[in-house]
């Protein structure tokens, strides 16, 4: 009796340490050591956060180059990740400089099918040109289905006159919500490339304005 007790309670802990690690690897990718390149970056903290919970990663080298720039196609592919979207290639994709053989086919290609991208008039996307900060506007709004506000007059950015009409009041939205800021001068530079950390600071922000309601 004693050892039926000893092999129950003996079992009951594997299982107990089994769903712990589906727990956290769910959370943790495993492998995940952190990176050499982000201590003491003003982003340290949610890039490490989402790189340990999937949604981004790093290079082979360790690093996560933060100040590096971000393509059209990679900032789709980080929102994917962010927002748990996939499968678009199944519907294929209408830009007409997005290949199948393509890396970021599938990831454009889901973007599309979701709706929050649209391309040029010309009929393709683009996507080794890199992002601008007004650009990434209009995809979080998009992508969490936030209106845009088009009162110029919320804006408080120096230069809100150099923001494009088309991206005037998704711009407009996200800095009324704080969920996006300009430079320490008060200038918001739409025309800038986003960095990888600015990309995951927007994106982190865009998930967490989803836990509350819109305004």
């Amino acid at each position: 009796m004693y050892a039926k007790k000893r092999l129950l309670s003996f079992a009951m802990m594997i299982f107990f340490i089994f769903t712990q690690f589906l727990i956290v690897g769910a959370e943790t990718p495993i492998g995940f050591n952190g990176f050499n390149d982000i201590e003491g970056h003003w982003a340290h903290s949610l890039i490490e956060l989402n790189a340990k919970r999937g949604r981004i990663a790093g290079y082979e080298d360790g690093s996560f180059r933060p100040s590096q720039s971000v393509t059209r196609a990679e900032f789709v592919t980080m929102a994917n990740k962010f927002f748990g979207k996939s499968g678009g290639e199944e519907f294929g994709c209408s830009f007409t400089d997005v290949n199948e053989d393509d890396w970021f086919f599938a990831d454009v290609a889901t973007a599309e099918k979701a709706r929050y991208i649209s391309g040029y008039p010309d009929g393709t996307f683009r996507p080794k040109a890199l992002i601008t900060r007004e650009e990434a506007a209009v995809i979080l709004c998009r992508l969490i289905n936030f209106d845009p506000i088009l009162n110029a007059d919320k804006i408080k950015f120096t230069d809100s006159e150099s923001i494009s009409p088309w991206a005037l009041g998704y711009v407009n939205r996200l800095a009324y919500d704080n969920m996006i800021k300009g430079y320490p001068d008060n200038t918001f530079m739409p025309k800038n490339p986003v960095t990888r950390a600015e990309a995951v600071v927007l994106l982190n922000n865009a998930r967490v304005s989803l836990m509350e309601p819109p305004i």
